[in-house]
């Protein structure tokens, strides 16, 4: 039975008051964050029965473990991180909340000819396109893209790695993407352009990559999409703007200032172009918000594992094998939290709990969230259990082993790349 219209609406002005409360709580301290996770719980309860049977269990489990750890932790010292475990993951879900927003002003359109010429050309053009708008849009654009490109039953092999691969590539360095939410999350503290400085070598390897492996495979028959860069321009100058105010002043939170400007932003575009600017917002709010269920559910129980787990690890005292988080150190989390990923671990998970476990070692921020970012970036591209390559395998008849078998060998070179950049990293 679908969810009724008048609760769906108010989940979708909770998740707004939680992008709003989070934007003024990381920007100005005026209200606690604490405000901001109240909302975002109130919607999560309202949509837990919508969310897909498999994210629930995944939930629940998060949900398990978090609760054990802050027992334990209670028991131990009398002390419950409640914060931590109702608002540690407030800011990522307003960024998600906030992002989607930016889906009203910038789809990928087509360009002015009705079809693109297969070849080089058009292989470059796609993987350029899924990938800059998948950078802001996110996953929507694969969709979208998918789509087009299609014969309405599948998509060949070349299609289906470009789609896959320029898309999770973007999670290297996006500022829009939840993967950087999550990593700034997770390692407070981390530079954007540290971040920025690591993705963006690591993402052109990826594309480099992606574009030797395709033109090895019939080039001249791929058939892409004849996308138009032209909606680029405004989500451009906002992520410079946002990278511009960091920079001027890194106390500003990156997550608070994109949960500002993106919905003020479309929402003045819109404005300016939509002869029902108020309508358009609406509807975004009742349908559109709402229906990051999936994720919502997933983040704030990632939280609450994320509590548990630190209060576990301060009161049983585990140690790790090494005395710093370094380059070595960093490849090996990468490895891990790829083949995580690709046994069906939502990135979030892995990210939330790597955070607690090396938390003794007092990581560089820069360099623990470009680990994550990395992790992230590759796991969603190699895993047939992802979200994204789920979709395509029931849309569009593509077998997960094949997804595997043909992003495996990428995923390899990409760990090797990062592995290597790690070490060069200033934060290692």
């Amino acid at each position: 039975m679908p969810l009724k219209p008048v609760l769906a609406t108010v989940a979708g002005l909770a998740l707004t008051a939680c992008i709003a409360l989070s934007a003024v709580a990381s920007l100005t301290g005026v209200v606690p964050l604490l405000a901001a996770g109240l909302p975002a719980w109130l919607a999560g309860v309202i949509l837990w029965r919508d969310v897909p049977r498999r994210v629930r269990i995944q939930a629940s489990v998060l949900l398990a473990v978090g609760g054990l750890g802050l027992a334990a932790g209670f028991f131990a010292d009398g002390q419950v991180d409640w914060h931590t475990a109702v608002a540690g993951n407030a800011l990522l879900i307003a960024m998600l909340g906030a992002v989607s927003f930016l889906r009203l002003i910038a789809v990928p359109p087509t360009a002015a000819s009705a079809e693109a010429p297969p070849g080089r050309r058009s292989l470059v053009n796609t993987l350029a396109g899924v990938h800059l708008f998948g950078s802001v849009v996110n996953l929507p654009t694969v969709f979208i893209m998918a789509r087009r490109m299609s014969d309405g039953h599948t998509l060949t092999r070349q299609q289906a790695i470009t789609l896959v691969r320029g898309f999770g590539s973007a999670a290297f360095w996006s500022p829009f993407f939840a993967a950087m939410a999550a990593a700034l999350t997770y390692a407070p503290g981390a530079r954007l352009p540290l971040l920025l400085a690591f993705g963006g070598p690591l993402a052109l390897a990826a594309l480099a990559l992606t574009f030797r492996d395709v033109s090895a495979l019939d080039v001249d028959a791929f058939h892409g999409y004849p996308i138009n860069f032209g909606s680029l321009w405004l989500p451009g100058l906002l992520g410079v703007a946002i990278l511009l105010a960091h920079s001027w002043r890194p106390s500003l939170s990156v997550l608070g200032l994109i949960a500002l400007l993106a919905p003020s932003v479309t929402a003045v575009t819109l404005l300016l172009t939509d002869s029902r600017p108020g309508q358009t917002l609406g509807d975004h709010v009742r349908r559109g918000l709402p229906a990051m269920r999936g994720e919502l559910v997933l983040f704030l129980s990632a939280g609450v594992m994320a509590a548990g787990l630190m209060s576990l690890v301060s009161v049983t005292g585990v140690a790790l094998p090494f005395e710093q988080f370094g380059g070595l150190q960093a490849g090996l989390l990468l490895t891990v939290l790829v083949a995580l990923s690709i046994v069906g671990v939502h990135p979030v998970i892995g990210v939330a709990a790597a955070a607690a476990v090396v938390a003794p070692l007092d990581p560089n921020p820069s360099l623990l969230a470009s680990c994550f970012l990395a992790a992230w970036g590759i796991g969603v591209a190699v895993s047939p259990l992802s979200a994204m390559n789920l979709a395509l395998q029931g849309a569009y008849s593509l077998r997960p082993l094949d997804l595997l078998r043909w992003n495996l060998p990428y995923a390899a070179v990409m760990i090797a790349i990062a592995s290597a950049l790690f070490f060069l990293h200033p934060g290692a």
